[in-house]
């Protein structure tokens, strides 16, 4: 795979060497907030498969659950460029937005469904859970 992605001044790129290990759609507070619309989606891979070009800047915060989670963005546009979980070492979430491709897979889950607006759509097969990948 040779997935190209970047932000929306086109001053940060990421490249993935690999296909994603999970897709997720999430519909907590944080992604919600983060990405502007009722859920974040992203792709996740191991860290060494993603090459990120360009100046981030952090955000780090604590998640619903507590746990530290930190977002990387574009100090030009505000994009965001990835994010990383203390709960997942060695595994970094692409936005699959940053890809522009309607040919990026589907979510294969669909997190903190208890925060979903009713009115959004979950593909038919993917395991839905209430709250994080826990539950």
């Amino acid at each position: 795979m040779n997935r190209r992605g970047q932000c929306l001044c086109g001053a940060v790129t990421v490249a993935l060497a690999a296909e994603p290990k999970m897709v997720n759609m999430c519909h907590c507070a944080d992604c919600q907030r983060r990405s502007g619309s009722p859920f974040g989606m992203a792709v996740w891979l191991a860290e060494a498969d993603v090459t990120i070009s360009g100046e981030t800047r952090a955000f780090v915060h604590l998640s619903d659950k507590g746990r530290e989670l930190t977002n990387r963005f574009c100090p030009d546009c505000g994009s965001t460029i990835c994010y990383t979980a203390a709960l997942n070492p060695g595994l970094i979430a692409i936005p699959a937005g940053l890809f522009a491709d309607p040919a990026t897979p589907p979510p294969m889950r669909s997190v903190f469904e208890e925060r979903r607006h009713p009115w959004v759509a979950v593909p038919h097969g993917a395991v839905r859970l209430p709250r994080g990948r826990d539950g």
